[in-house]
């Protein structure tokens, strides 16, 4: 009698659920038949989920059918009213769909994939037609911002690549006319040198970009003004070092004439000029070297300068308290430094004007503190103290101070040379007179 009822009561069970689920696959197919297939596919998945009823499956699989066909239809007539971007976005959510539901066997409405192609091309080629109108009207940051759109799913594509050279091309291509026609020819040249870098062939920008670099090149020649107070091989050394710096401008509208032997092609002409000069002698001398303008330097003063070296003993301590050994130490001190000051011209070798003009001073110091000790150098404390070998009241240690005497050990025992101070001069002024030609505007 009780395997009776547990048998009863586990058949009653089972109706149950059967009833059960009988109803949620009628509320589903509600759901489906009524347009609400979203919520079918979730009722359906819940029941499929929870007991692995094939007509739960069933339901499953057609209404994400349904709902993919769905997407590609959307996506097609989105494409055919020209919203391309809003199209393609539905197509790839269509295609991820498939991919998320792939348990599904889902099926591809046929020519899905080219139809996807095809919007594809019509975008970009949308894409191009608006940026292509935006270049010629030049509005070129719309143009580009068409383009940065058609590149990001187009990479290969070569029309729009030279229509965004040519978003750069034609604005510098207008700007050099312009300047051009100012006759700012410096500024025109530049415009020009990036057309003929994006496209060589760009109407007439090559031949504009030469003929811009002919008209604004000038011709420099370098000439030296001697002061008797100052030693020639200085001098000399000076005006290669600015001429070096000259040439290392890379200017393409400055030519630094620089013949072989052309001091003495003008020594006669230049003998016994100074800062004061004739300019019909230096108008002469310029015309021997065939330079528009000449560049004139001269070192108007020069003033080494070296202290004598002093050594001072010192007072010190080998250990950090006033009961450690007494030393003594000696310091020593020694500078030296340099003054100068360079004159340069740029002069009009036809008419002698002074277009640029200026003293360039130098000033460098180097005053060099060290010590020597006979021993252990790193045991030693400054301080001061009053007899050698007797303890009083002045002994003092000068713990905060040790940190700089052992710099003075282990530092340069001496100043740089009067040659290296005299390397930084001529870098100095070279380096400023190459300044004042790369700004010269005649």
């Amino acid at each position: 009698m009780k395997a009776f009822f547990l048998k009863l009561l586990l058949l009653t069970l089972v109706l149950s659920g059967c009833s059960s689920t009988r109803k949620m696959l009628h509320d589903a197919d509600l759901l489906e038949q009524s347009g609400l297939r979203n919520k079918a596919f979730e009722n359906y998945q819940a029941i499929y989920t929870s007991n692995g009823d094939t007509r739960a499956l069933i339901g499953m699989k057609r209404v994400a059918q349904g709902l993919l066909e769905e997407q590609f239809r959307e996506a097609q007539m989105h494409c055919m009213r020209g919203n391309f971007e809003h199209a393609l976005q539905v197509y790839e959510s269509a295609f991820a769909y498939v991919e998320q539901h792939r348990e599904l066997e889902l099926k591809t409405p046929a020519g899905a994939s080219d139809q996807y192609e095809s919007c594809r091309t019509d975008y970009a080629n949308h894409l191009y037609t608006l940026a292509e109108e935006a270049v010629l009207a030049d509005r070129f940051d719309e143009g580009r911002a068409h383009l940065d759109k058609l590149r990001r799913f187009d990479r290969a594509n070569k029309k729009a690549e030279y229509l965004a050279l040519l978003c750069n091309i034609i604005p510098n291509y207008q700007l050099g006319r312009k300047a051009y026609e100012f006759g700012l020819f410096r500024d025109a040249y530049f415009h020009f040198l990036e057309v003929t870098r994006l496209d060589a062939t760009y109407k007439d920008a090559l031949l504009l970009r030469d003929e811009c670099l002919t008209k604004s090149k000038i011709s420099i020649a370098y000439l030296l003004i001697e002061n008797p107070k100052v030693d020639h091989s200085i001098e000399t050394s000076v005006g290669a070092m600015i001429k070096n710096a000259v040439l290392g401008l890379q200017d393409p509208f400055v030519q630094l004439l620089d013949r072989e032997n052309i001091d003495q092609l003008i020594a006669e002409q230049m003998n016994g000029m100074s800062g004061l000069y004739d300019e019909k002698t230096v108008i002469q001398a310029g015309r021997l070297t065939g330079a528009r303008f000449i560049l004139t330097g001269e070192l108007v003063s020069y003033e080494p300068m070296n202290a004598p070296q002093r050594g001072i003993e010192r007072k010190a301590y080998l250990g950090s308290i006033t009961s450690s050994k007494k030393v003594k130490y000696t310091e020593y001190r020694l500078g030296r430094g340099l003054d100068a000051s360079f004159r340069y011209q740029i002069i009009d070798a036809e008419t002698g004007r002074v277009y640029a003009t200026a003293i360039i001073p130098f000033s460098h110091r180097d005053n060099v503190v060290w010590a020597d000790f006979e021993g252990d150098h790193s045991m030693l404390y400054p301080g001061e103290w009053k007899w050698q070998l007797i303890s009083s009241k002045e002994d003092v240690v000068f713990r905060e101070k040790r940190q700089e005497l052992m710099d003075q050990f282990n530092g340069r025992k001496g100043p740089i040379s009067d040659q290296d101070i005299r390397g930084l001069m001529m870098n100095y002024h070279a380096a400023e007179v190459a300044i004042a030609v790369k700004k010269f505007r005649p």
